[in-house]
């Protein structure tokens, strides 16, 4: 394996860990509010439906909408930025840290996971292929599927190519969850402040992009 397509991977991994730990963050502090993805908080926005909890379904919807108002931004500022959308990730995930950080008091739980369901899209979009495969960084369903599908394939064929793809989401795996563990320690003895020390994986992935640029140069 080229040196290029190691960092590549680095690069993955370290934002998978980053994607884990914000994810960790939501649910261990914010009342299993997952910031990452949609699925459960749709669920729980129709089931208040059918209660009439029409306060929490409010804020529910307003977290859907921000979720797929990341996505347009994606969308736009790919088409008109000259600079990395990658780059823009990490400027837009170490924002939403520093707004969630700055604002630990904020009792409506929702509310202080907006910047970061805002953000969660972004980087999914930004950081979705590695080495020709699509793998999410900032949850697990579909890297489950691939590494359990890839692992069997490999089983009953032994292709060195479904061996590569199978360790590669399972590593995505790892690290998303070691993000998770991460949060949940820190969350332990920091609890809502642990959320800065998240600024250290965005940090590392900026940092091996970088050096990633100069390896093209």
């Amino acid at each position: 394996m080229k040196r290029k397509e190691i960092l590549e991977r680095v690069i993955h991994y370290l934002s998978a860990v980053t994607g884990g730990f914000l994810g960790g963050y939501t649910i261990f502090n914010h009342t299993d509010i997952l910031g990452n993805a949609q699925t459960g908080n749709l669920i729980k926005m129709v089931l208040d439906l059918c209660e009439g909890d029409w306060t929490f379904v409010r804020f529910m919807l307003l977290s859907f909408l921000l979720y797929c108002s990341g996505m347009v931004f994606y969308v736009l500022v790919s088409r008109k930025a000259k600079v990395s959308m990658k780059i823009v990730s990490l400027i837009c995930s170490a924002a939403a840290v520093v707004l969630v950080g700055a604002i630990p008091s904020v009792r409506n739980h929702f509310v202080a996971c907006y910047p970061i369901i805002f953000a969660a899209p972004i980087q999914w979009c930004a950081f979705k292929n590695v080495s020709g495969v699509v793998s999410s960084t900032i949850f697990s369903s579909t890297n489950v599927l691939q590494a359990t599908i890839n692992t069997t394939n490999f089983i009953l064929d032994r292709d060195k190519e479904t061996a590569v793809r199978a360790r590669l989401y399972w590593l995505t795996l790892l690290s998303f969850y070691c993000g998770v563990a991460l949060s949940g320690v820190l969350g332990l003895w920091l609890r809502v402040y642990s959320v800065w020390f998240c600024l250290l994986p965005i940090a590392l992935t900026g940092a091996a992009y970088f050096w990633e640029l100069r390896m093209d140069n």
